[in-house]
């Protein structure tokens, strides 16, 4: 039975179980690929690794399987507006611009990263999982950008909030 069949008790209470918020990006042929996930955790610390769930049907899945170098921006509180432009049914070029205004920049890999995201993480690719819809990824963290202060954007009862607003 999937989880659209399932009581929603069960999609409730998955809802509750708050994770922070991040921007996952990888440049694919001159194309910038990139989506909001959550639930991003530590897979391993020697040498440092992390592990991300991901929808099969997303574009940035392909080349980041193919080895390409991705980031994960761990993103703050000031980056709600940009969290809700790149999840709202925007066009490409509406969250494109939205990044750019939010001050996305190349990094020295190739994908875009946030300077002001209390940290970024730059990965390759160590294994891949399919697990129903989702491809549970394992990368291996090549390097780390220095952090930045604030308060993290959290993830929680369908939607993006800050700790004050939980508190």
């Amino acid at each position: 039975m999937s989880a659209t069949t399932t009581a929603p008790s069960l999609i409730d209470s998955f809802a509750l179980y708050g994770s922070g918020v991040t921007l996952i990006s990888v440049r694919d042929d001159d194309i910038d690929r990139f989506f909001v996930a959550g639930s991003v955790l530590t897979a391993s610390v020697d040498p440092f690794a992390l592990a991300v769930s991901v929808g099969q049907g997303r574009d940035a899945l392909t080349p980041i399987t193919s080895g390409a170098p991705w980031a994960v921006s761990v993103l703050a509180t000031q980056h709600l507006p940009l969290v809700r432009a790149l999840t709202a049914r925007n066009t490409r070029q509406e969250r494109l611009e939205a990044l750019g205004a939010a001050g996305a920049e190349t990094s020295p890999e190739g994908p875009l990263w946030l300077p002001d995201a209390l940290v970024t993480l730059w990965c390759t690719v160590h294994s891949t999982t399919p697990v129903n819809d989702q491809v549970l990824l394992a990368g291996e963290v090549t390097r780390g950008s220095l952090h930045d202060e604030g308060d993290p954007l959290l993830r929680w009862n369908r939607g993006f909030r800050t700790a004050v607003e939980l508190g």
